[in-house]
């Protein structure tokens, strides 16, 4: 719902402006050209004395004793007609006859009956004026003072004594700490003997009063303003009329107050002297909080210097000491070095315990290895010579028993009565200072150790040269062990060696006596059993022509056993030629291998060629029965394995070595197959080559077939 504005008519129009003009804390009166009074404010009734009904028709010249005011309005009335304003100061009079100078300002209304002029009079009070000059005045003292004041204690104090008596009796500055209390930087004036009570209230009472003091304008960054202090209030006692708490506020944070304060002089503040201190007041501030700010970097920048200096130092030390880590671990890794380029336990030891000697400046020391018995040495050295002395020191005994027991090192700067050195060892006299470092392996057991004595400036060892000889221990501790695998690795392949040749020696000697055997089966089937059965088969012969005649029955059956007889013969022949074939020892290797293989051709049906030099070859048995044996398994592995078609045999002959070369046209024997364990018959092959000095090679590619190679030294016949 809208509420439709009410005209007001034209004596209510005028009723209401004369009330406003009437609120207007300014003196308006309104006058026609002749200067006659038409109409006049309250505030003017209040400046001048005169009631409106009393001037109301009169002249303003009568009125105010001003003549001047009117000649001067008229002269310009050319200028007030464009719509320009007009103003100046005049003398004027009260009605009680005091004269004062006012600041008049006019202005023309033009009606449709007549002209008027409209006069606005604010009074001149000089002793405002003053004051704002001597204000003025005490912000640029304050500006000179506080503009570079680096200090501004001070300062405050040469500003709150200019203070005193142009604006107040007394002037107070007090700054907010950082802990939140409350302090006094300055106060004037300077003798309170006279005003204690003033002084007193000022310094105690006001810096803790929550309502009307310091605490509440710190809280609330709004000035205090007291005009005219009540008789119960605190201050009445100090003699105390006025006064005027007045923020220091910057960026924008209140840091502190200024308090005026009037006793003796009796003047009152009001919100004039208020808005001067104001504007004093945040002048200040600025200065202010400049000093305070510069005075905050300059403790930063101290603090911070101090923590570059300190920090600094702490760089050239962190930089001393890894250039000491620096070249402690350069020396450690040429030490490390060192004993690795050795696997000689013996040789490592020694250069072991004359660089610990180096490194910590000692006069002498060794290095040992644990035994079965306890920490052995078996030289020491001093100022680089090597001394004979061997010592075995069991767990417990003597210093070095003590590292192999307990495991860590052992150190005394006082040897003559340190209860664990033996005094009666020779290397024990003359000894200051120790220190016994264990060598731990993998495991964490002592493997070695290594004594160093007595520093040479005279001074016992330090915890530093602990640590430095402990870290050197791991570095000995991979070369000894390198060293200690190293020996045992020898020994095993000197006993492997040892075995294996005793090994290839008994299978020489299995083999040959297995040879022997076989020729001795041999002949014995031939020679013997096979010329039993000949001789059999003859009178097996003689018997059935006997039998024949008188009984046919009978004579078939000895027919019958003579035929089997025949096959009989022929095994017993067979197997004394597989045994040892008595063409090897009568007709040679080369015809000994063609009749080998035309057997093989016969049997397989696997077509053989083969090449043999056309005369025989001199060679020693034991290499002809290998190469000969070696061919029957590769032909024994063709018909098992191969699902060859044809084969191609060579034997070949070098003043050197013999070689025999055979290849099938099979699938092609498989590296797996080669690299088995369980292939025996490779294996047998491989040895047999390998005992007469030789080599043995088999290869195979898929369907292309295996080739097995052998070659033999050649030991001519003697």
């Amino acid at each position: 719902m809208q509420i439709q504005p009410v005209p007001l008519s034209a004596g209510e129009k005028l009723h209401l402006q004369a009330q406003l003009l009437n609120a207007v804390e300014q003196s308006i009166s309104v006058v026609d050209l002749t200067g006659r009074i038409v109409f006049w404010n309250l505030f003017a009734e209040k400046l001048f004395g005169w009631k409106a009904e009393d001037v109301q028709g009169r002249n303003i010249i009568e009125v105010l004793a001003a003549p001047l005011l009117m000649d001067s309005a008229r002269a310009n009335l050319g200028q007030l007609r464009r719509g320009e304003g007009w103003s100046g100061e005049f003398p004027v009079q009260r009605r009680d006859g005091t004269i004062f100078q006012a600041h008049i300002s006019t202005s023309l209304i033009q009606s449709e009956q007549r002209t008027l002029i409209s006069i606005v009079g604010i009074p001149f009070n000089s002793a405002e004026q003053r004051q704002l000059q001597q204000a003025n005045r005490l912000l640029a003292e304050a500006g000179a003072l506080l503009m570079d004041a680096v200090d501004y204690e001070a300062p405050l104090v040469t500003l709150a004594q200019l203070a005193v008596p142009q604006i107040a009796d007394w002037c107070a500055v007090h700054l907010l700490k950082a802990d939140g209390s409350i302090e006094q930087v300055a106060l004037a004036p300077a003798e309170t003997a006279k005003r204690q009570a003033a002084s007193d209230w000022l310094q105690h009472d006001l810096p803790h009063d929550d309502q009307d003091g310091l605490p509440a304008v710190l809280r609330s960054g709004e000035p205090k303003l007291v005009t005219a202090v009540a008789p119960e209030h605190r201050a009445t006692a100090a003699a105390v009329k006025s006064y005027m708490i007045v923020p220091l506020i910057a960026r924008p944070q209140t840091f502190g107050t200024i308090t005026f304060v009037s006793t003796e002089s009796g003047r009152r503040f009001d919100v004039n002297t208020l808005a001067l201190a104001e504007n004093l007041t945040s002048h200040i501030a600025v200065y202010l909080d400049k000093a305070r700010l510069y005075r905050e970097s300059q403790r930063v920048n101290a603090e911070l210097e101090q923590h570059v200096g300190e920090r600094t130092a702490e760089l050239r030390q962190a930089v001393t000491q890894l250039k000491q880590s620096e070249e402690m671990i350069q020396t450690l890794f040429r030490i490390s070095n060192k004993l690795n380029a050795t696997l000689d336990v013996e040789t490592i030891l020694d250069e072991l315990a004359q660089e610990a000697i180096r490194i910590v400046n000692g006069e002498s020391g060794f290095a040992g290895l644990r035994t079965a018995g306890g920490m052995t040495v078996r030289k020491y050295f001093r100022r680089g010579v090597a001394i004979p002395f061997e010592h075995t020191w069991p767990i417990g005994q003597g210093i070095p028993g003590w590292v192999l027991q307990y495991k860590v090192p052992y150190g005394t700067s006082d040897a003559a009565d340190d209860p664990m050195i033996q005094h009666e060892l020779a290397i024990n006299a003359g000894v200051r200072s120790i220190i016994c470092t264990p060598i731990l392996d993998s495991a964490g057991e002592v493997l070695a150790f290594f004594d160093i004595r007595n520093k040479q400036d005279g001074e016992g060892f330090t915890i530093s040269d602990q640590d430095l000889l402990m870290a050197l221990a791991p570095s000995a501790s991979i070369a000894i062990q390198n060293g200690l695998a190293y020996q045992q690795r020898l020994a095993t392949v000197a006993e492997l060696k040892a075995s294996s040749w005793q090994l290839q020696a008994l299978a020489a000697d299995l083999e040959s006596a297995r040879e022997e055997e076989r020729t001795h089966i041999a002949r014995e089937l031939h020679d013997q059993l096979g010329q039993a059965l000949t001789a059999m088969k003859f009178d097996l012969s003689w018997l059935t022509d006997r039998l024949e005649p008188k009984d046919a029955a009978l004579a078939r059956k000895a027919k019958t056993v003579t035929a089997q007889m025949d096959t009989m013969i022929k095994t017993v022949r067979r197997i004394a030629t597989e045994l040892r074939p008595a063409m090897l020892d009568d007709l040679g290797l080369a015809a000994s291998i063609e009749w080998q293989a035309s057997d093989f051709e016969k049997r397989t049906g696997i077509a053989c060629a083969v090449s043999v030099p056309a005369e025989d070859l001199p060679v020693a048995g034991d290499a002809a029965v290998a190469l000969y044996r070696i061919f029957q398994e590769a032909l024994t592995n063709v018909a098992i394995h191969a699902g060859a078609k044809h084969i191609a045999v060579k034997l070949s002959a070098t003043p050197e070595a013999l070689t025999l070369h055979l290849h099938d046209d099979g699938r092609g024997i498989q590296t797996k197959e080669i690299a088995n364990p369980h292939s025996l018959g490779l294996l047998g092959m491989r040895e047999r080559a390998k005992r007469l000095g030789g080599t043995f090679d088999v290869r195979g590619a898929p369907g292309g077939g295996t080739t097995v190679t052998v070659s033999i030294p050649v030991k001519p016949v003697v």
